[in-house]
């Protein structure tokens, strides 16, 4: 990992993935190489849609999933909301959501209250989530049980989803996962989950302005169409196209215009970057980073808001701070870059750190 080039890492310490990820050099040739392709007007759509399929095929692999199954929106927030009007809600219908949930993947279900949705809140324990805090919540009313992998909050990342998601299938209900925080740090699969959401601009190290989405075929069979454009259809101009349309059978039926293609290029670089890497790789290459820091910290008094159980761990490490923002501040004039707000202080370690870095941020918030 060490060959790979990423300028800002070389001058400070970068920990703070969680917010930003750091583009790599290939992703700026991938977005020159787009301004070239984009010069030439309409012959370069071409390469344009060479670079999407490659692009899709890239997540899908990263998710062991077919490229059918996956398409790139604008962002998660977008996603979530398009998803969560295609399905029919009905007075009483619940939402099964945690207090470890980033606000997108809240605000979508407090906005159907007023179709009579309830949104049942799951309590996390010392940053921990337990499978039987959420078996315990699932009744015949629940329409939609939403978690993330990996919290933006604490780091804590749910070791249960793939026996979580046979529970809510059992359930008749809708599992959703939002990977943002995991997504081309941590292994993620798709087993046994309906609609997956993660952003691009984090541990997938590209830019802003992808979404990217799966979506499993036994959902789209049974949703109804919440948009539709021409790029959601089988065919565009066709004879009887001012009566009628076919909706595409694959994930692309979510995506009504024109997809992003900057991003695209983007992220098509950074994500063949990370496979040719190993996710499970970085995961493991990283793993003691994670929990030598989580230790330290932990000894030096502070207070810790990951749990200490390696069976949580992720690439986020977050403790608590009475004046989160100002620290932050005070790091980023000694060079290292951290997340500060909402009562802590939020550490992110990804494949550009090493040991240097976190033994320069421990000196930084030794007492």
């Amino acid at each position: 990992m060490s060959n790979v080039v990423f300028p800002t890492a070389q001058t400070r310490a970068y920990l703070d993935t969680a917010a930003e990820g750091l583009p790599p050099l290939c992703v700026q040739a991938a977005l020159a190489e787009y301004w070239q392709e984009k010069a030439k007007g309409t012959p370069g759509r071409n390469r344009h849609y060479e670079v999407q399929a490659q692009a899709e095929q890239a997540i899908a692999t990263m998710l062991g999933a077919p490229a059918s199954d996956v398409v790139l929106l604008s962002n998660t927030s977008d996603a979530l909301n398009l998803f969560a009007n295609s399905i029919q809600w009905k007075p009483g219908d619940e939402v099964l959501i945690s207090d470890l949930e980033f606000p997108s993947g809240v605000l979508v279900w407090l906005r159907l209250r007023q179709l009579g949705v309830k949104v049942v809140l799951i309590e996390s324990h010392n940053g921990e989530s337990h499978i039987e805090d959420w078996t315990a919540k699932i009744t015949e009313n629940t329409k939609v049980v939403c978690v993330s992998q990996v919290s933006y909050k604490t780091g804590t990342q749910i070791p249960f989803l793939e026996a979580l998601g046979a529970a809510v299938h059992a359930a008749g209900a809708y599992f959703i996962v939002d990977a943002t925080q995991a997504l081309g740090r941590v292994p993620v699969n798709v087993k046994n989950v309906d609609f997956l959401v993660a952003s691009s601009y984090k541990w997938l190290l590209t830019t802003h302005g992808l979404g990217i989405v799966y979506i499993a075929p036994a959902l789209r069979d049974t949703i109804h169409e919440a948009t539709a454009g021409w790029h959601s259809v089988e065919q565009v101009f066709h004879p009887d196209r001012f009566t009628t349309y076919t909706p595409k059978k694959t994930a692309g039926v979510l995506q009504s215009g024109m997809p992003n293609f900057p991003a695209l290029y983007a992220t098509n670089a950074s994500a063949n970057l990370l496979l040719n890497l190993g996710i499970a790789n970085i995961d493991n290459t990283l793993k003691p980073l994670v929990t030598h820091l989580r230790r330290e910290l932990h000894k030096q008094g502070h207070n810790l808001l990951t749990p200490a159980d390696p069976t949580y761990a992720s690439g986020i490490v977050s403790l608590a701070h009475e004046t989160p923002e100002a620290k932050m501040a005070d790091l980023a004039e000694k060079g290292i870059i951290v997340w500060g707000g909402d009562g802590r202080i939020r550490i992110s370690v990804h494949l550009y750190n090493d040991a240097g870095d976190i033994e320069r941020l421990l000196a930084a918030l030794r007492p």
